[in-house]
């Protein structure tokens, strides 16, 4: 009974979904961190003091939800928000010397959890299954007029 349901590419990718979420969120305990924040941290290592809304639109999350995940990290003096000098209606997003100081660790972290996810695919397998993974996205970006912003 509904065994095609069960292999099915979507419930296949919810259940890797689910198993990542889960990964996801004790390695970050680990490091002290909410499983929804190495992205703003990566995205902060690359450009300190970006906008928050040109935050919330290259993470592609609501503005509201930026600031709600950056008031918590505010909390734990990962990162501190500053009204830009030359225009007081933009709030600029800067990593602390304490966020900066655990990026090691989450990009080790990070790269462990890729060793488990792609533990015994071959290069060429990981490159291929990547690429496959893309294609899927695009598809339903093309596909789903929900997902065109």
């Amino acid at each position: 009974m509904g065994q095609n349901f069960y292999n099915s590419l979507g419930f296949l990718l919810i259940r890797v979904v689910k198993l990542h979420r889960a990964l996801m969120r004790h390695r970050m305990e680990e490091l002290g961190l909410h499983r929804g924040q190495p992205p703003v941290m990566f995205a902060l290592q690359e450009q300190n003091g970006i906008p928050n809304s040109e935050l919330a639109e290259f993470l592609e999350i609501t503005p509201a939800t930026l600031t709600n995940k950056v008031k918590r990290m505010e909390k734990c003096g990962l990162v501190i928000r500053r009204r830009d000098p030359e225009d007081e209606r933009v709030s600029r997003i800067y990593m602390t010397d304490k966020g900066r100081g655990i990026m090691d660790e989450l990009h080790q972290s990070v790269m462990d959890m890729e060793d488990v996810l792609l533990a015994g695919f071959s290069e060429a397998e990981t490159v291929e299954l990547k690429s496959q993974l893309l294609r899927v996205a695009k598809n339903i970006e093309a596909g789903d007029s929900y997902c065109r912003k």
